[in-house]
């Protein structure tokens, strides 16, 4: 791809727009970096920015001599301001689009609704501790666009969001992995089918040399198969299949050319990662493709800490478990979570509405929440599916939530942060609400 002396406008000064920005001058390009935010908002952001790269405030029109867009994964590629480009056939591609085009390594791409994070980071210390020189990053992390200047990669493992997935025109992972597909991010895609073929976008330009691994129990997955010319590998928690990864009793399997093979049993595995036994069959099923040993896996998936945010114990207190899954953004992540409990639950859920139908925990609620503490934006929206099933009450912080919590639990219970929404109403981000309530258990 020929950049010299090309007027390129790179959209969104976040890390991955900066990121593309500075990669795109250091190829001799033109380039000018815009934002809708003022500088104020900005500055801390952009100190690491070249010298050479024109900046523009509180903007949002695309330069009339732009000759190709990047957008950051906060832009919406259907936004207005992107219309008159479009009309005057300005190619508008996304940060993980334009990093492809300049490197020949295999790519890893993982995407999902839920358990990308945990599953890229397994692939990823997998294949590490198998010998390979990985990089990982993408949605998590270092944008793919920074991680072109490691040398000497065997592979970039990838975690890939829908947001980056409008923009591709030519992105093909050597593999490809969807791990699940619920609603989510419905203020900003037109529907769940939209979204769901957004996910099935990630196979768009495989080949028939290529791999795509798909959820054997997700019907919204599967669909995303059809068009895929991809060779199909699977993975499933409830049922055998004859090229991929299984659980069987109590052992993670795996079955490629016929033959099978337990990589670990569960009871080895610590709390973070027995409640996300569907993560390890897809990075198992990833990680085997690429003849990994069975002590490879297991050395990583028995000394696994989890990662922060996600289902992570925080503490016991009083026979009381705190656990904080402040990633659970959706609905979908919040029906996850439950599951993995047989306890008691006190249940603290609430903040931004993403769209979601919450509806769909009617069932989920009655059979594992004991009691609900409701935080955020969306109280109302949680209140019109309870009916009086179980009690509830409101929260103004997550202070008051945790107090009103530990007065709720009893010994054996499980207090969980799974809040089902994002975090923008009362939080800077889902970190900021997960290590608040770290913060408060820790001083219980």
């Amino acid at each position: 791809m020929l950049l010299v002396n090309k007027n390129i406008t790179v959209v969104g000064m976040g890390l991955t727009g900066i990121a593309s920005a500075n990669f795109l001058v250091s190829k001799k390009a033109r380039v000018t970096l815009i934002d809708s935010k003022p500088r104020s908002k900005l500055e801390k952001d952009f100190r690491s920015l070249n010298s050479q790269i024109r900046t523009l405030f509180e903007c949002s029109e695309i330069p009339l001599n732009s000759e190709l867009i990047v957008l950051s994964p906060g832009v919406n590629i259907n936004s207005p301001f992107l219309v008159k480009a479009n009309k005057q056939g300005v190619p508008v591609i996304s940060e993980i689009e334009l990093a492809s085009r300049f490197t020949q390594t295999p790519i890893i791409a993982v995407t999902g609704t839920n358990g990308k994070s945990t599953v890229t980071t397994l692939i990823g210390d997998i294949l590490k501790q198998a010998g390979k020189r990985v990089v990982v990053g993408g949605n998590l992390g270092r944008p793919f666009i920074d991680l072109l200047r490691v040398e000497n990669v065997d592979y970039f493992v990838l975690e890939i969001s829908t947001f980056q997935l409008e923009g591709i025109k030519s992105f093909r992972p050597h593999i490809a992995i969807i791990l699940n597909i619920t609603p989510d991010h419905l203020d900003r895609h037109k529907n769940f089918k939209e979204y769901s073929d957004l996910k099935g976008k990630i196979s768009a330009f495989q080949t028939e040399e290529d791999t795509l691994i798909l959820n054997k129990d997700d019907e919204h997955v599967l669909k995303q198969a059809i068009h895929s010319k991809a060779k199909k590998v699977f993975f499933s928690m409830t049922q055998k299949v004859a090229k991929g990864t299984f659980l069987e009793g109590n052992f993670i399997t795996s079955s490629f050319n016929e033959k099978e093979k337990h990589f670990l049993s569960v009871d080895g595995l610590r709390p973070p990662l027995k409640f996300q036994i569907e993560n390890i069959l897809g990075a198992v099923a990833v990680t085997s493709l690429l003849n990994v040993t069975k002590d490879d896996v297991a050395n990583v998936a028995t000394n696994f800490k989890g990662l922060d945010h996600r289902i992570e114990l925080v503490r016991t207190v009083h026979g009381v478990d705190f656990v904080n899954d402040s990633k659970g953004t959706n609905v979908g992540a919040l029906h996850k979570s439950l599951e993995n409990f047989s306890r008691p639950i006190i249940l603290i859920a609430g903040g931004k509405d993403k769209g979601g139908d919450f509806q769909t925990l009617k069932i989920p609620f009655k059979k594992k929440v004991k009691h609900l503490v409701l935080i955020g934006e969306t109280k109302d929206k949680f209140r019109e599916i309870l009916n009086g099933s179980f009690s509830y009450e409101d929260a103004e912080s997550m202070e008051d939530a945790v107090e009103r919590a530990m007065k709720k639990a009893r010994s054996g219970d499980i207090v969980l942060l799974s809040p089902g929404c994002s975090s923008f109403d009362m939080f800077v981000d889902f970190n900021d609400r997960g290590n608040q309530f770290k913060e408060i258990v820790s001083r219980l």
